[in-house]
């Protein structure tokens, strides 16, 4: 009884050895997603590269103040891809908006800014692209009329916690082939991915690297 006992054991170990995969693979992305490591051209790989840095030091300024990070405020703060230097200039000179929930409008800085970066929304009424933002609870960065060959449009859309809460608690950055996509009437994911919009998934780089290799 032992010895059949154990041959099965070994039988079952060497099964599990041999069947499973070297290196386990990350997700495949979905229909409506893009990988940033091999799915995005230069420009559209640089700016979302900067995006990522940029969106942590976002959500963190709104933790710490309850307000954002105005276009204005980019400039002061040196944060690209916002920030209108060399690396703005070779990567499309992307026009960017920051979208407001409920508000298509830039914050005003008040005065003590540039120590506290403390801001406040422009008195201005709502129009037809802040509507896409009401009730959603998202802050939206968008850029659009890149000039850099086969650059996309992007947003960075930030939601928030649970009503009641203001800390902001995950971005997610999307791209549409075209540059001059219009911003969309609203930026849940089922309607962004109607109008064309794929949300850009990153992968660890070395994982990504290996898969590559293997691919080919």
């Amino acid at each position: 009884m032992m010895p059949l006992l154990f041959v099965a054991m070994v039988g079952s170990l060497a099964g599990y050895v041999l069947l499973r995969p070297a290196h386990p693979e990350p997700p495949k992305p979905l229909s409506w997603q893009i990988r940033s490591f091999d799915g995005l051209g230069p420009a559209d790989q640089a700016i979302h590269g900067a995006l990522l840095p940029a969106s942590e030091e976002i959500i963190w300024f709104n933790n710490d103040t309850g307000g954002w990070i105005s276009l204005a405020d980019a400039q002061r703060m040196l944060l690209p891809p916002f920030y209108q230097d060399t690396f703005w200039k070779a990567n499309g000179e992307v026009h960017w908006q920051l979208i407001l929930p409920g508000a298509h409008q830039p914050h005003a800085s008040q005065p003590g800014a540039e120590s506290g970066h403390r801001e406040t929304p422009a008195a201005a009424a709502p129009n037809a692209v802040s509507e896409g933002t009401q009730g959603q609870g998202a802050t939206v960065y968008y850029g659009s009329a890149g000039k850099a060959p086969a650059q996309s449009a992007y947003l960075l859309v930030i939601g928030h916690a649970h009503a009641g809460v203001m800390w902001a608690n995950q971005a997610t950055i999307w791209i549409h082939p075209d540059a001059m996509a219009p911003y969309p009437e609203i930026v849940k994911p089922e309607a962004l991915v109607a109008k064309g919009w794929r949300q850009v998934i990153a992968y660890n780089g070395a994982s990504e690297v290996e898969r590559i290799k293997e691919a080919r």
